[in-house]
């Protein structure tokens, strides 16, 4: 009985000091992927600023379509067209901003898992 109770209480040191290791190794790697996703998260950002500029832009195009609509048949259609354009990338605004909220949203309760499991005061 005695090489059996050895046998466990080694088995248990074993584990002892191999599971920190294992979760240092889990840390790194959430670690990782928590800036891969950052990063991420940063070119939605960037991409929805530069959208936002196209959008004003298209918008201010439409106004002044808009304003000369009366002045003719090729004129309304200028201004139909812009209207068109305008939302069309109002809608694409609005998608990229659910997505990049959605997408912060899922990376600030990775990093509060992160922070719980991985981080030590």
């Amino acid at each position: 009985m005695k090489p059996m109770i050895s046998a466990l209480g080694a088995m248990s040191v074993v584990f002892i000091l191999t599971a920190p290791v294992a979760q240092a190794q889990s840390c790194h790697q959430q670690a990782a992927q928590l800036q891969e996703r950052q990063v991420a998260a940063q070119e939605l950002a960037d991409a929805r600023v530069a959208l936002v500029d196209e959008v004003e832009a298209a918008g201010d195009a439409w106004e002044n379509a808009e304003a000369m609509r009366n002045f003719g048949v090729e004129q309304a259609a200028e201004a139909d067209a812009t209207k068109v354009t305008y939302e069309t990338l109002k809608a694409d605004l609005l998608e990229k901003e659910a997505s990049l909220q959605t997408q912060v949203i899922s990376l600030n309760d990775a990093v509060t898992a992160y922070n719980t499991k991985c981080v030590r005061n």
